[in-house]
């Protein structure tokens, strides 16, 4: 008995000393209230990395995090709406059909209208749950270090940071949204710099830049004008205060991690407070887990072969039967095999044995195989990540969202290209594959590949530092990362009133030399009528 209690004490006390930094462990909340698999897809090795460091996780979600159970520091409070499964990876389904492939500003409005009404919905759900009074009640009792939190389509969240007076570190899973870049100072000059809601070839032409121009004003006017004003409102009704979460996020935010990095999205101007995590989610381990049946079709393809995948929110199974025709005859008449994902149980009609339809699949496990040689994808930015990670031309066939900015990104750097829905023909896909199997657009993605992949330290290490070192420092860190650009409304911040004091003593000038010089040379030529001939 006392061998036995003693054996338990060393191994206890050898756990606490393997744990890495467990002496200044931080308190973390976590509230990530979108439904999306693949939104929380990003943060959650972030999370479970800081849980296996010893660091106690309390995390408000739709999602249930599959890999949390062997976390003791780890707590889910997860939020239930009607008719949503926390357990599924693929609900809310979008059909093929619902491709918006027209970048026009109505349509981005639309777009924006409905994140708007998505996030007011997930407010609403976050604020009924309960947890939000759960954890205030905690924060007296064991207070929280720090809000880790998503940057996308709401910010009632932020209410916790301010009651709390927390730093808080925001993750944008996609291309940050316009209407963020001014809460750290980050520039977004129109002119090169594509917003989230576009997605244009190469160096845009000026009607592109007046498009990128205004949807990116019009944007972050109505984000807080209408958004956040929504905002403020749930958090009025619910909790009794009043509360401006945009000043919140402007004061509070110490960094936002950004699921991109320059070797897709392109080099640009940065903040401090900006850290690409681009590709966080990607693991050795997740390369390797192939089911047999994927394993063995790949083995036997002697060609290659490749592989098809919309991603966790569109349905294959929508496609149109004409464009479905088309695609069966031009992959069954060229030499790589096929591997599609294929949500519905009846899969396509073929005799061939070039195909192999499967429900579910390891994306980052088939694409980095060696024998896969092409990836045709809706432009989700996770499985367009994971692609460039292992090296492999992607054709891209974006449907919404940020997939037309991607798929213009891959195509851009040369390592793909994009076909629109509606031009999905038998011509139009010969000439795609006939293209991408090209040795340059396989030398391109092994190029930037390489790069994406060998940087000083891994997304991981990147974003756990910054998590630690707000852990450590607090609000100061927020303080003293903030630019005092955020402070300055545009006239200041764009130096026009240096330049109006500049130009308006100019402008004067010139108004008085014109009157003078106007008005002489009348006056000179009265005075020469005046004058009488001499007398020689």
């Amino acid at each position: 008995m006392t061998t036995s209690l003693s054996s338990g004490v060393l191994i206890g006390f050898l756990w606490i000393l393997g744990m890495p930094q467990w002496i200044s462990a931080g308190n973390v909340l976590a509230v990530y209230p979108h439904f999306g698999f693949s939104h929380f897809k990003v943060v959650m090795p972030i999370l479970n990395e800081l849980a296996n460091r010893g660091h106690d996780i309390t995390v408000i979600s739709y999602v249930k995090n599959p890999q949390a159970h062997g976390f003791p520091n780890y707590e889910e409070l997860l939020i239930s709406a009607p008719g949503e499964d926390q357990s599924s990876t693929t609900i809310n389904l979008v059909p093929l059909t619902e491709n918006t492939p027209t970048r026009s500003l109505f349509v981005l409005i639309r777009e924006y209208i409905a994140l708007h009404d998505e996030g007011q919905e997930t407010c609403e759900h976050l604020f009924a749950s309960g947890h939000i009074e759960k954890v205030l009640e905690r924060h007296q009792i064991k207070p929280y270090d720090l809000l880790l939190t998503e940057y996308f389509n709401s910010d009632c969240q932020l209410a916790l940071a301010k009651l709390l007076e927390l730093p808080i570190i925001g993750l944008s899973t996609c291309a940050l949204m316009p209407y963020y870049y001014d809460r750290i100072d980050l520039p977004d000059t129109p002119a090169f710099i594509q917003s989230e809601f576009v997605g244009f070839a190469g160096q845009l032409k000026w009607h592109e830049r007046l498009l990128n121009f205004m949807q990116a004003k019009l944007l972050k006017f109505l984000y807080k004008y209408h958004s956040n004003a929504a905002d403020n409102e749930l958090i009025r009704k619910y909790l009794g205060v009043e509360i401006d979460v945009e000043q919140v996020a402007r004061t509070q935010t110490a960094f936002i991690f950004g699921n991109q990095h320059y070797s897709l999205m392109g080099s640009r101007p940065q903040s401090l407070q900006f850290v690409e995590i681009g590709g966080v989610h990607i693991t050795k381990q997740a390369e390797m887990e192939l089911p047999e049946n994927v394993t063995n079709f790949l083995i036997q393809s002697s060609e290659g072969v490749i592989f098809i995948s919309w991603g966790s929110m569109v349905r294959a199974s929508s496609i149109d039967e004409d464009k479905l025709k088309a695609i069966l005859e031009v992959l069954q008449n060229q030499p790589l095999r096929v591997i599609w994902k294929w949500e519905a149980d009846e899969a396509p009609k073929t005799d061939s044995s070039k195909f192999l339809f499967i429900k579910w699949a390891p994306q980052l496990a088939v694409l980095c195989h060696p024998k896969v040689k092409l990836f045709w994808s809706h432009g989700g930015l996770l499985g367009t990540t994971e692609s460039v990670h292992c090296g492999k031309p992607m054709l891209v066939t974006p449907i919404y969202g940020d997939q037309f900015l991607n798929a213009f990104s891959v195509q851009n750097r040369g390592m793909g290209l994009k076909l629109d829905y509606e031009d999905i023909t038998i011509a139009n896909l010969r000439k795609a594959f006939t293209e991408l199997r090209k040795e340059s657009y396989i030398q391109r993605s092994l190029q930037i590949s390489k790069i994406f992949n060998q940087r000083q330290n891994t997304p991981l290490e990147l974003a756990i530092w910054s998590v630690e070192h707000v852990i450590q420092n607090g609000l100061v860190s927020a303080e003293l990362l903030q630019s005092p650009g955020i402070e300055l409304n545009g006239f200041i911040y764009h130096s026009l009133d240096s330049i109006a004091l500049i130009l308006i003593p100019i402008v004067f000038l010139i108004i008085i030399l014109s009157y003078f010089c106007r008005r002489y040379p009348a006056t000179l030529a009265k005075k020469k009528l005046g004058k009488k001939p001499k007398r020689s």
